[in-house]
């Protein structure tokens, strides 16, 4: 690290706009868990031409590293705008509407996504809870049960069973308590 922090240094001292340089600088922040500096690199290195992608999703990592979820989740939106199916940006968007409990957009995030792509087992896993979350159990459901079909092996999926099961239990107290 040393070693990179000086020929970065030096880069960046004869080339202080050098795009792929700031976007060096901010990963290494983020390692050193810097994530107010390493998300102002970023940003540099986006209006510098570095690849796009590389820097919002370093921008939105950063802005989840320093609590500030909400930045995170417009930054993880703007990447799946240009990549829909990024399972990277999903995954990092997951946590940041989870940090949030934005069930609802999460879900149709998540459920344009797996739409596309219905194979990502994890991204329906994931979907399944979302929707618990937000009180969809029919949603969740359906999800585990399309999971079950294509791996019935799938890990968590007795716990997803359970929680699917005390959710509707929940939801019949309610009913008979109205």
């Amino acid at each position: 690290p040393a070693q990179a922090d000086r020929h970065l240094a030096t880069l960046l001292a004869c080339e202080p706009g050098h795009a792929e340089g700031l976007l060096l600088c901010g990963v290494l922040c983020m390692q050193r868990e810097q994530y107010e500096e390493a998300e102002a690199l970023f940003a540099r290195a986006l209006k510098a031409g570095a690849d796009r992608r590389k820097c919002l999703m370093g921008m939105g990592m950063a802005a989840l590293g320093r609590s500030y979820a909400q930045g995170a989740w417009e930054r993880f939106c703007e990447v799946l705008a240009d990549y829909p199916d990024d399972p990277e940006a999903i995954h990092w968007l997951l946590r940041a509407g989870t940090a949030q409990n934005r069930w609802e957009e999460l879900s149709r995030h998540l459920a344009s996504y797996v739409k596309r792509n219905p194979g990502d087992l994890a991204v329906r896993f994931a979907l399944a809870g979302v929707w618990l979350r937000a009180e969809r159990i029919e949603e969740a459901r359906q999800e585990r049960e399309v999971i079950q079909s294509l791996d019935p092996h799938f890990d968590g999926l007795a716990e997803l069973e359970q929680a699917i099961a005390k959710q509707e239990a929940m939801a019949a107290v309610e009913a008979t308590e109205r």
